[in-house]
């Protein structure tokens, strides 16, 4: 019999891929090369199902195929510990130049900079919109869900009732497609996930607590990413329903530091939910991204744990599946609506518009995104200073 996969092993191949994949769903391929391929951690069978399984449940896809993957080789602690190796580098390299944004960022060429990362933002939004057409909205029913999502979120309509009722149009009106085949090599033995994500999930609700009583901020930091992880599917799904909370809701930051924040993590590696670290830094410090970060994927990793106790139930369930295509064609919907609001945060002139369609055809060329970034940042000190 072979012996088990050590802890150090699990959390130095989660590491690996957090530290150098780039690119939301890009960063898939990244990830089945390192544990499948390279480290033969499980099956592609097997992973292509868990995939199938974190992208038919809310929150960071990625995030919870590496607690699916590290639960089916060591329990609850592979889980942790491969939770933790994919979103450390992220994490700290997100609030080192958060840090570096709050003491440089009235510096005139910083603020060159900045100018210019909010055209390459906008562009990713609308780059992020065709896609999302492209992939969830091949129907004129789907395409009408992404039509009606932009103008309710327009129109001033919250992000839940939003996802909400796009789940239940789905189910309603919405072909999912064929069920995929979870075949013979799908043996992950995920006994026991059940109750452990009772234990978690009781764990983290002692942790809010706690903070209710002496930190209210830090419990409202949270609670905020816990929505916002609940209803962001679909990689750059994020922008609309983070925009929403932190900026809309909350007010904690306007539109203009936000959309300089999620230019920043696109020069990170790792999972795009780690932007949360830049809106808790700028509201409470390294506390403060600390706090975002465990609250983005805290009730994520209680929701993977649970569902990977019902996992071909799930999987094979065709409301479950209808209900994820109207959310998905519903959120290239939102990502409209919020390019609309973060334009409106652009200095527009000749340089911003050169800017833009440079940085959509490099995007249409497929660059990377952290090279596009780093090319804009450059450019902006020369043409927009």
């Amino acid at each position: 019999m072979a012996a088990p996969v050590s802890l150090w092993s699990i959390f130095k191949a989660f590491f690996v891929v957090g530290s150098t994949a780039y690119g939301g769903p890009a960063m898939m391929p990244a990830m089945r090369r390192e544990v499948v391929d390279k480290r033969a951690f499980l099956s592609r069978e097997e992973f292509r199902l868990g995939l199938g399984l974190c992208q038919t449940i809310p929150g960071g896809t990625l995030m919870q195929l590496s607690a699916y993957i590290g639960l089916g080789m060591r329990g609850l602690w592979g889980a942790l510990v491969a939770y933790a190796g994919f979103s450390l580098p992220a994490f700290l390299l997100m609030t080192l130049i958060s840090g570096f944004y709050v003491e440089l960022r009235a510096a005139p060429l910083a603020h060159a900079v900045a100018s210019g990362l909010k055209v390459v933002v906008l562009a990713i939004c609308l780059m992020s919109c065709l896609d999302f057409v492209k992939r969830f909205a091949p129907t004129r029913r789907h395409q009408a869900f992404t039509a009606g999502a932009a103008a309710l979120f327009l129109a001033g309509v919250g992000v839940i009732p939003i996802i909400l009722g796009a789940a239940v149009a789905g189910m309603l009106f919405l072909d999912p497609g064929p069920a995929p085949d979870t075949g013979p090599d799908a043996v992950m033995d995920t006994r026991g996930a059940l109750r452990l994500a009772i234990i978690m999930g009781g764990v983290q609700l002692l942790c809010l607590g706690a903070l209710f009583v002496f930190d209210r901020l830090l419990f409202d930091l949270a609670v905020s990413m816990i929505k916002v992880d609940m209803l962001a599917f679909g990689g750059f799904g994020i922008f609309p329903v983070m925009f929403a909370e932190v900026v809309e809701h909350r007010g904690w930051i306007n539109e203009s530091t936000f959309i300089e924040g999620m230019a920043l993590a696109q020069v990170t590696p790792g999972p795009s939910l780690l932007a949360s670290a830049f809106i808790g830094y700028m509201v409470r410090g390294v506390a403060g991204a600390a706090g975002a970060s465990v609250g983005i994927f805290a009730v994520s990793f209680v929701v993977v744990l649970a569902a990977a106790h019902y996992r071909d139930r799930i999987v094979g369930s065709r409301r479950a599946r209808q209900a994820l295509s109207g959310v998905l064609a519903t959120l290239g919907g939102m990502i409209v609506a919020v390019s609309f609001a973060l334009s409106k945060a652009v200095d527009w002139g000749w340089p911003a518009a050169v800017l833009l369609i440079l940085t959509l055809a490099a995007l249409a060329k497929k660059i990377p995104v952290y090279w596009i970034v780093l090319g804009a940042s450059c450019l902006s000190m020369l043409i927009l200073r």
